[in-house]
């Protein structure tokens, strides 16, 4: 026995010069307040990584208990596999395959990690492809509500009775995209996306998503993108359309700090008949920190501040205002409010991190609260690496 353990080592000893292996735990804990609302979250996340000379194999979990109000979570104990990558890079070309992260270019429409297959090819001119399933995540994570099917398993509390409960809406999704340098100073990016409904429900429903955008820097310390989205959708035998829109300008401040001002407008198309319908994204991106809702047939403006104080401390502090994209000729409610938004992240050791963050949701600054309410949230974490 001794023997095979001591050619275990050797063994490791000599493949470390070919490879190298890395592994720990992250620890951390939440502790969550808001109006009516008290959850406390301990959660466990081991990660293992192996990376060679072009190969690199990668994995995550999460364990997580949860404390809401006056009880735990059930069941006690919710296990997830955030990501699981093998990926090969050479020179000019990239491929990646199991759980790895996704966002469209305009992170107005999909965001978060998908189990498939990614890959990427050329340096300054780039075209990248991918093909991902949603069904095998933990819904809560994955957040996909596109349909009201999608809705009604969504709210259904997950019982280790019933695991079918614990999975996402099963979604096919293809993606293509290509970005190439416009000018001295300038990106060009076109993305187009489908994704195909594999719930087997009696009214699927079936998307494709074409985008472009553009990002190009008149200074030295401005940045500047435009972009736009057009969604076409098929449900019950029919046909409709959705857009949107995005347009941000980012400025780095001439001050001491490393600190910047960042102004963001986000349009989404709502309901406007039977050929234009509101703009659905395939996960569920919300407009804010406080406010629940969807940014989808959602208008937002919003302005921010952040700043890396020095090596050890960063701050933010933000402000947005959101109101329906419809229903403004029939003199509807159509102003959600605005929103605050503060945090400070303090990282004294490379391998500890608080993060300390809050604010407020003011209905008073809208007319679709009649009671004019203040939502409030204050969130605190401790991260801890070993």
């Amino acid at each position: 026995m001794k023997k095979l353990f001591f050619l275990f080592i050797i063994l490791l000893l000599i493949t470390n010069f070919v490879f190298s292996v890395d592994f720990g735990i992250l620890t951390d804990q939440k502790i969550e307040a808001e109006s009516g609302l008290f959850s406390y979250t301990p959660s466990l996340a081991p990660w293992f990584s192996w990376t060679g000379d072009n190969i690199s194999l990668y994995f995550s979990g999460l364990l997580s208990f949860e404390y809401i109000n006056n009880g735990w979570r059930e069941p006690l104990l919710l296990p997830e596999i955030t990501r699981f990558s093998f990926s090969f890079r050479n020179r000019g070309f990239f491929i990646e395959a199991g759980r790895i992260a996704f966002n469209d270019i305009l992170s107005l429409n999909v965001s978060g990690f998908f189990d498939g297959i990614f890959f990427q090819a050329g340096v300054s001119n780039k075209v990248s492809a991918g093909v991902f399933y949603t069904g095998f995540q933990y819904k809560e994570t994955a957040k996909i509500v596109m349909t009201d099917d999608d809705i009604k398993n969504y709210i259904k509390p997950f019982s280790a009775d019933n695991i079918n409960d614990y999975f996402a809406s099963k979604r096919l999704l293809a993606a293509a995209r290509l970005d190439l340098p416009a000018g001295l100073s300038g990106n060009f990016c076109a993305e187009i996306i489908a994704q195909f409904d594999l719930n087997g429900n009696d009214q699927p429903l079936h998307s494709q998503y074409g985008a472009v955008q553009m990002e190009f820097y008149p200074y030295s310390m401005t940045r500047i993108t435009i972009a736009a989205i057009l969604e076409t959708m098929q449900k019950d035998g029919g046909f409709s359309a959705a857009f949107g829109a995005l347009g941000r300008i980012r400025i780095a401040l001439p001050t001491p700090l490393n600190d910047w001002l960042t102004f963001t407008f986000k349009f989404t198309s709502g309901s406007a008949g039977e050929a234009f319908g509101a703009f659905t994204p395939l996960t569920s991106i919300p407009i804010g920190n406080i406010f629940p809702n969807s940014i989808a047939g959602v208008t937002l403006a919003g302005i921010e501040y952040t700043a890396r104080v020095n090596k050890y401390i960063s701050a933010e502090i933000s402000f947005n205002y959101s109101m329906q994209s419809y229903d403004f000729a029939l003199g509807k409610a159509n102003y959600y409010g605005g929103e605050t938004w503060a945090s400070l992240i303090i990282q004294p050791l490379e391998d500890a991190r608080i993060t300390l963050s809050g604010g407020a949701f003011f209905h008073n600054l809208g007319n679709m609260e009649s009671s004019g309410a203040v939502t409030w949230k204050v969130i605190a974490g401790l991260t801890l690496s070993f």
